[in-house]
């Protein structure tokens, strides 16, 4: 396998503060479900069109219009379903931009995690700073409960809203780095992984840690032959099974009483109510919304919160102001509680057929980030999540050739 590319870091630079917006600061100061970039729409829209990609838009505009007349023929609210379409057209508009920007300057993604590494590494240990500052550390660190039976204790989620929305933005930076590590010689990039994991580990999200931890091995068991002729892979792999071992001794037999070991408890005993409303319990009131409106083709763009509202607070109990929330806390659940059964497979059949046309499979970076993403949405995110499908588009261009398979 070739030598890792290695990357000079240069001074702050305005493409550099692009990216620290982007990535630490979209959603800054702004409220619930709004980002800047949904804000600067219209520029990536002037974007595309100044280089003549006109026909995703078409290709856009031909199936969400004659859907958008269904919808609203069937009794979706205007006023809810006009906001999320434009909400839905601006997730729409960056993303396709950054396939086509992403498709020229293919390289400007390894200098982009490389500087994402570096301002992450900065943001952390203010972040750590801010916990002796009485009236900070709200600012980085989420201190909602995990569930209701576990004490509230900072989960760091840096400048965004909850730590799972940051875990998710770090999760393929962290991959490139564990990735660069193993087949690069010495300890070259041990730093930034550790780093990078460390940022992952305080964040305690369960769906990205467990969607990377179950993404490595999907592709060590499918390519086990062939990585294990790599020294470095197997030793890797074999101190990874050790610290796993001793840490998970540590955690359930020494310090039994942990807010980790309880919340792992919980799950496995289906007592967390986190982790059902975002996996089956989604999908049951997914189908429920489907059962008042279309199993074929769904509420519609924004429906969720006007059909499934009654559905929603009377399953949960809600009162008070828990009783305004009506939302289903995964993507591929809200996409066949939206767009009905036709939508969620169509979601899963485009997934399937860009994964072999764009040969996935013989890279191993972009094959473990596909293996991620596509258990992540079955355990969390939203259909607007932007940073999620920037990793569907990462993982569907031929990126860092470096891990292709041999």
């Amino acid at each position: 396998m070739p030598d890792i590319p290695t990357q000079k870091t240069g001074a702050v630079s305005p493409a550099s503060a692009l990216l620290v917006g982007f990535f630490f600061l979209n959603t800054f100061l702004l409220p619930g479900g709004l980002l800047y970039t949904t804000l600067l729409s219209p520029l990536f829209l002037f974007l595309i069109l100044r280089r003549g990609q006109w026909k995703p838009l078409a290709w856009y505009l031909a199936l969400s219009v004659p859907l958008a007349f269904y919808h609203l023929s069937r009794g979706a609210v205007l006023e809810s379903f006009a906001k999320s379409y434009l909400l839905f057209s601006s997730v729409f508009l960056f993303v396709s931009w950054a396939f086509f920007f992403l498709q020229e300057h293919r390289e400007a993604l390894r200098w982009g995690f490389r500087q994402v590494a570096i301002y992450n590494t900065l943001f952390v240990g203010v972040a750590l700073l801010a916990l002796a500052i009485p009236g900070f550390g709200k600012l980085f660190w989420y201190y909602e409960p995990i569930h209701p039976a576990i004490p509230a204790f900072p989960r760091l989620k840096l400048l965004v809203y909850e730590s799972s929305f940051y875990a998710l933005q770090l999760a393929p930076v962290f991959l490139f780095y564990f990735l660069s590590f193993l087949f690069a010689r010495g300890n070259r990039y041990l730093r930034e992984t550790a780093l990078l994991g460390g940022a992952l580990l305080l964040s305690l999200s369960f769906g990205v840690l467990g969607g990377l931890a179950l993404a490595i091995l999907l592709v060590f068991f499918l390519h086990a032959f062939r990585l294990l002729r790599y020294k470095k892979v197997f030793f890797a792999a074999a101190y990874l099974c050790l610290a796993g071992g001793v840490g998970t001794f540590f955690l359930f037999q020494v310090f039994p009483f942990n807010p980790v070991a309880e919340r792992v408890e919980f799950i496995l005993a289906g007592h967390d109510s986190s982790a059902n409303g975002r996996t089956w319990e989604a999908f049951l009131l997914a189908w429920g919304i489907l059962g008042k409106t279309s199993y074929l083709l769904g509420a519609g763009l924004g429906q969720i919160k006007e059909v499934g509202h009654s559905l929603i607070v009377e399953y949960y109990n809600y009162e008070g102001e828990w009783a305004e929330l009506a939302r289903i806390p995964n993507a591929m659940a809200e996409t066949l509680a939206t767009f009905g059964i036709a939508g969620a497979a169509g979601r899963i059949l485009v997934q399937a057929m860009l994964f072999v046309y764009t040969r996935v499979y013989v890279n191993y970076y972009r094959l473990a980030l596909f293996f991620f993403v596509f258990l992540y949405q079955f355990t969390g995110s939203y259909l607007t999540n932007i940073y999620e499908y920037l990793i569907w588009v990462i993982v569907f261009l031929p990126v860092f050739p470096e891990f292709g398979r041999e």
